[in-house]
């Protein structure tokens, strides 16, 4: 399993171009994934998931009860705003303007490491939650039993 770690600060190009830390490029494999599935995440930022993790997921969404209200809102929110990424060979990769201004990111982000996944935050949006983690994480960490 990908695992990545890690916060970076990056800029933003006025075409929502980023480079993909090269901490995380190198657990990428070029051959099956280039191509990273962003989707409106929790908590205000946005999600990367590469092909594998995504394949997983999806998955785990068809056998969802499409009977329940619930489900169907989920599954229509999140994936009419996914959108395919691919990463060129400098480690680009062009996110979806309407995606970018739906957690206000506009010429830089702060991308971190998620464990399977990567996040994009807006970094202001990112400081916030932070302060609010950083209060709670013991506390937190003590009831997961980790």
């Amino acid at each position: 399993m990908i695992q990545f770690l890690g916060e970076y600060d990056v800029p933003v190009d006025e075409k929502g171009r980023i480079f993909l830390p090269a901490e995380f490029r190198r657990k990428l494999s070029p051959e099956t994934e280039d191509t990273l599935v962003v989707v409106k995440g929790l908590d205000g930022c946005l999600t990367a998931y590469p092909q594998q993790a995504w394949a997983e997921i999806a998955t785990k969404m068809t056998r969802l009860p499409q009977t329940d209200p619930k489900v169907r809102v989920y599954i229509r929110g999140m994936l009419s705003q996914a959108a395919e990424v691919k990463l060129d060979r400098q480690g680009r990769a062009n996110l979806p303007r309407k995606l970018l201004e739906r957690v206000g990111i506009s010429d830089r982000m702060v991308i971190i490491g998620a464990l399977d996944k990567i996040e994009f935050w807006n970094p202001e949006a990112w400081s916030q939650f932070m302060l609010q983690a950083d209060s709670a994480l013991e506390e937190v960490a003590e009831s997961l039993e980790l």
